[in-house]
């Protein structure tokens, strides 16, 4: 008796445990269920508005061509990942939002939001990220873990669908790159503290962003030192061994694997 106790007990301890995982808030199931369709509802009204931009940018040269480029239809496994990855995003942002407004080392007031804490603070996030971004993603290429993991997102050889192709990963990888991100974040207040302002205008930034990468137009600037490109991430697509980075490419160039753009690259 003593011993199913225990058992009863442990299995109990481990429920929860995985409850506050999933549920950080600990808000009820159809309130959580409410947070995933909105936070769903917001992606697609992003990228809605990239592709609308979009129209207005000049397209990629590799999608000038007279030959029209044939683009893989959907299936059933990419259907079930990006529904996975809905729900992998919602928990992350739950953690990432229960950290923003519980964390003694989050600056809440406007009169606390200073140059350090917000301008500086989502710079280094953004560069935080790919620095950590870049070797995992490079590592997601060795072969085993190619084959088992990261291969699916490379069935798209030219991204157009925007926040649909950025999202269609493997869920481990989904989770991984959320890791990644919240480490980012944890780095940055180390750093220089953070304004809560930071959070959103981070998640804004790289929703945007990936939105653009995984469309066919031709879009780049630069930021402070940060050069995003589209380009760029299109050669990763035809090159997946070349430019690992996310927004910014100095850390494939520091790792040697930086390429420009190709038109046509073998």
């Amino acid at each position: 008796s003593s011993a199913r106790s225990s058992s009863f007990d442990r299995s109990l301890g481990a429920m929860e445990a995985l409850s506050h995982i999933v549920n950080p808030w600990q808000v009820p199931l159809p309130l959580w269920c409410a947070a995933v369709v909105a936070k769903e509802l917001i992606l697609q009204g992003m990228d809605g508005a990239v592709s609308f931009v979009s129209r207005y940018i000049e397209p990629l040269p590799s999608r000038k061509g007279p030959k029209p480029i044939q683009h893989r239809p959907m299936d059933h496994k990419d259907f079930l990942y990006l529904a996975m990855n809905a729900v992998i995003e919602t928990v992350f942002v739950g953690h990432l939002l229960h950290y923003v407004w519980f964390s003694p080392k989050i600056e809440h007031s406007l009169g606390s939001l200073g140059f350090l804490n917000g301008a500086i603070s989502l710079y280094l996030v953004v560069v935080f990220n790919d620095m950590l971004y870049a070797p995992i993603h490079r590592l997601l290429h060795t072969p085993m873990l190619y084959k088992w993991i990261h291969k699916h997102h490379h069935r798209v050889m030219y991204p157009h669908r925007g926040n649909v192709d950025a999202r269609n990963e493997h869920p481990v990888e989904q989770i991984m790159a959320m890791w990644l991100w919240y480490s980012a974040v944890q780095l940055a207040t180390t750093c220089v503290g953070m304004h809560a302002i930071v959070i959103p205008l981070h998640i804004m930034i790289m929703t945007i962003c990936a939105c653009f990468n995984h469309t066919g137009c031709d879009l780049s600037f630069n930021c402070f030192g940060i050069g995003f490109s589209v380009r760029a991430h299109e050669m990763h697509h035809r090159k997946p061994n070349k430019n690992f980075g996310q927004l910014c490419m100095w850390f494939d160039k520091l790792m040697g694997t930086y390429t420009p753009y190709l038109l046509d690259a073998k």
